[in-house]
This record gives structure tokens, C-alpha cells and sequence, in this order.
């Protein structure tokens, strides 16, 4: 309970950031859909997937393998070790990331790809220092940083796109520049000078995280095959403006993977220090703390379907009303998704990362299969059919995995229940109307309340005990 409690906690740091964050950017959705069009908003997503795919190969995901390291050090000075040895990985794949973005840029004709490989970079530099800032526990400022840059980028989106009216390169321009404000708020948090001290070079450390970081390179690569690949399909089988729809369906997935990124967050700490330690009750702790988080992300979802089903229109213009009936496949593929990335958290935490690409590749060939065998019939709900048929094999074969390694155990009639609950919720998103599923929101959250009655009142008791 423990350690449960202090997830929670751990959580509810990374959640506030997130929440704030992605708020605030998920309150553009009228200004997106009312200044551009699916056609723009669907070339301005393709265009973020193949900049996406080249920093997946190129980045090795190093940022990981940063904090991963640096939870086998206890002493501060000794993590400036990992840090140096990634920051050695990440200048030399940024020089290999912009040769390969203007070649392939120039090739593929993709429009602006200046502000498309800026957009790339200061993503992919927020993220090295956001890891190392977690490393050292500096999880408030993390949180700042990225609520700070969020609304920077979306007070210069209301200015280019709402008040000046450019063009959708300008939605790269406003990232890239609440992207710089970020780095530099996490910058203060890190003595950038001590970090680059010769004292902290150790090339025989920067070959082991080279090495380490290679197996979540090809689980990058694959993942990208198993997500933004079909953002690819749909724009070069279909059109751009189909793109533009699934883009905006998964505007509202983002509220889920606001929530589930603070758990991971949260999760890649705790867990990390439990794989690293010699804990006899860790196998039981991981199979708690799975269990749990299935369960909480599935009732959120059966939760937030007839939320969305309530204020569609007041965020969507009518243009892009179409996208609606594609949200709940989405929903239930970002579940999917969500849950496969905890349990490659859990194996990464144990150092048998080594296995997540061959998981990863066997969704990657679902996904690809499903994806071609029903875009012709299907349409734009292709995408979100077979991404939830891909994560689904990713799911099975990291439990058995699990289960082989650390006894993961997961509860069959859980899973049951949880797919029960969300087939009802999909049905009464599908064919109800307001009422109907206002009725079930508020039916599903005083269940999951009930469910949860228990811990509420724990963690409430330890709250006040803290403060007497």
C-alpha cells in the first residue's frame, strides 16, 4: 500500500503538468477546426509522422536509457555520468537527424521542412532534459516547464492562425517556440557546465547505454509502424482531408494519454528503482500495480466516451463532424496502447528490454495486415481497428512474458468485467443520445467511486496524518 500511495502521489505531480497541458491544448480543437481544413489539418499530422519515424530511428531513444542509468547511482554526483555519456549519443544522432531530414525532405517534397525539422529537434531536446530533470526528482519543475511551454504554443496559435490567419505551417512555428521556453525552463533546473566536466566521462558507460538503447531503437521503429503509419495510409489511399478526421478523433485520445503519461511517468520511477533493488515481494507488487492500472485506464475510458458524446459540438466544427464516429475505436486503441507501453515499462525496469522490439514487431505485422485488409470497406475506422489489433498482440506477448519472468499475474475476471463495461459504453455512445449518455456517466463514475471507496479513504487518512 506503500508504495501504491506513493505512485499516486508520484502521479498526481506529472498528472497536474499533464493535465493543465494538454487542457489547454485540447481547448484549440474550435480554433483548429473552424481556421483550417481536414486537408491542411491532415498534411500538417502526416508530415509530424515522418518526422516522428526519423527521430524514432535516429534518437535511439536515448533519453530512456539516461534515466534508467541514473537510478543506479545514488549519489548526485555520480549520476552526471549517465547524463554526459547520453548527451556524447544524442549530438551525434542530431547530426545524423538533420542530414537525413533535409535529404529526405528534399526527395519526398515535403512542404516547410525547415519548421518540420526544428519542430522535431526542440521536441526531441525537451525531452532529453525533461528525463534528466526526472532523474534528479525534480518532478515540480517538470511539471511547470511543461505547462508553461503549452501555453506559450497556444497563445501563438491564437495569434498565426485565429487573429493573423497563416497558413498551418505556423502550428510548427508555435510548438517549436513553446518547445524553446520548456528547455529553458528545465535548464534551470540542471548546471548544464558540471554535467559536461571531463570527470564525468566514462566511455566504457556511454557504449553499455549505447547498447541498452539500441533494442528500444527497433521498438521505436516498430511502435511508429504500429501508430503513425496508418496517418500514412490513410493520406496515400484515401486522401489528406481522411487523415484530417482521424486527427482530430484522436484529439480527444489525447485526454487518455494525458492521464496515462503522468502513471508512466510516475511508473518508469518507481519501477526502476524496484528492478534495481533485491525486494522478495517485487513480482507481487508489479502484478498489483498492473491489475490496477487496467483497471482505473478502463473506467476511465467508459467514462469519458459519454463525456465526449456531451460537448462534441461545442468543440468541433461541423466540417469535421464525421470524426465522431471514429473516437470510440480510438479510445478503446489507445487503452490498448497505453496498457502494452506499461507492461514495456515493467519489462525495461527488469533489464529484459532486449525482448520489447520482438513484441512490438509482431504488433507491427498485425496492425499492417488489419490496416490493408479493411481500409477499402472500413475507411478512416481502418486506422483505429487495426492499431487496437496490433497493441493487442504487443498486450499478449509482453504478459507472457511477464508471467515467464516475474510471475505477472493479471485477473481473468477483470478483464472480463472491464470488456463488458467499455462494450456498453461504445453501444451507448454509438446509438444514444444526450440524456442517455449523461445517465451512463454519471451510472459508471459512482461505480468506480464505490470500487475505489477504500483506497480514497487511505490515501485521505495518510494526507491528514501528514499534516498533523
Amino acid at each position: 500500500m506503500k508504495e501504491l500511495i506513493r505512485f499516486i502521489k508520484t502521479s498526481g505531480i506529472y498528472m497536474v503538468g499533464n493535465i493543465l497541458t494538454k487542457a489547454i491544448t485540447f481547448f484549440m480543437l474550435p480554433i483548429y477546426t473552424k481556421y483550417l481544413s481536414p486537408t491542411d489539418y491532415g498534411i500538417y499530422d502526416v508530415n509530424i509522422a515522418y518526422i516522428t519515424f526519423l527521430s524514432s530511428v535516429l534518437f535511439l531513444d536515448i533519453w530512456s536509457g539516461i534515466l534508467r542509468y541514473m537510478f543506479d547511482y545514488q549519489i548526485k554526483e555520480e549520476k552526471r555520468k549517465p547524463i554526459l555519456s547520453g548527451l556524447i549519443i544524442f549530438t551525434a544522432s542530431t547530426i545524423l537527424y538533420a542530414i537525413f531530414s533535409f535529404t529526405l525532405g528534399s526527395i519526398m517534397s515535403i512542404d516547410y521542412i525547415f519548421w518540420v525539422f526544428l519542430y522535431g529537434l526542440t521536441l526531441n531536446l525537451q525531452q532529453l532534459f525533461a528525463y534528466i530533470i526526472r532523474g534528479f526528482a525534480k518532478n515540480a519543475l517538470f511539471a511547470i516547464s511543461g505547462l508553461v511551454g503549452s501555453i506559450v504554443t497556444v497563445v501563438f496559435n491564437v495569434v498565426f492562425i485565429a487573429l493573423l490567419h497563416y497558413s498551418y505551417q505556423f502550428l510548427y512555428v508555435a510548438s517549436i517556440l513553446g518547445s524553446i521556453v520548456n528547455i529553458l525552463i528545465l535548464l534551470s533546473g540542471v548546471n548544464i557546465f558540471k554535467l559536461l566536466k571531463r570527470d564525468n566521462l566514462d566511455w566504457h558507460l556511454t557504449l553499455d547505454m549505447l547498447i541498452f538503447s539500441l533494442p528500444l531503437t527497433i521498438n521505436s521503429i516498430s511502435w511508429w509502424f504500429l501508430t503513425a503509419f496508418n496517418r500514412v495510409i490513410l493520406t496515400n489511399t484515401l486522401s489528406s482531408a481522411a487523415n484530417g478526421l482521424y486527427a482530430i478523433a484522436n484529439k480527444f485520445s489525447a485526454i487518455v494519454q494525458l492521464v496515462d503519461q503522468a502513471f508512466q511517468m510516475a511508473w518508469q520511477e518507481i519501477s526502476f528503482s524496484k528492478g534495481g533493488s533485491k525486494d522478495k515481494n517485487q513480482d507481487a507488487f508489479f502484478s498489483s500495480a498492473i491489475n490496477e492500472y487496467i483497471k482505473f485506464m478502463a473506467f476511465g475510458i467508459a467514462i469519458l466516451l459519454p463525456i465526449i458524446k456531451i460537448i462534441f459540438p461545442y468543440f468541433v466544427n461541423e466540417a469535421f463532424d464525421a470524426s465522431l464516429k471514429v473516437i470510440p475505436l480510438a479510445l478503446i486503441a489507445t487503452l490498448l496502447s497505453s496498457i502494452s507501453t506499461f507492461l514495456g515499462g515493467t519489462l525495461t525496469a527488469i533489464k529484459k528490454n532486449r525482448y520489447l522490439f520482438t513484441t512490438t514487431i509482431a504488433g507491427t505485422v498485425v496492425n499492417i495486415i488489419v490496416v490493408y485488409a479493411t481500409i477499402g470497406t472500413l475507411q478512416v475506422q481502418a486506422a483505429s481497428l487495426a492499431l487496437g489489433a496490433g497493441y493487442l498482440a504487443v498486450d499478449f506477448r509482453r504478459y507472457a512474458l511477464l508471467k515467464k519472468y516475474i510471475g505477472l499475474k493479471i485477473k481473468g475476471t477483470l478483464l472480463l468485467g472491464l470488456t463488458i463495461l467499455l462494450i456498453i459504453s461504445v453501444i451507448i455512445f454509438w446509438i444514444g443520445n444526450i440524456l442517455f449518455n449523461a445517465v451512463a456517466f454519471f451510472s459508471f463514475f459512482c461505480l468506480m467511486l464505490y470500487l475505489y471507496k477504500d483506497l480514497i479513504v487511505k490515501f485521505i487518512s495518510d494526507i491528514k496524518i501528514r499534516k498533523d
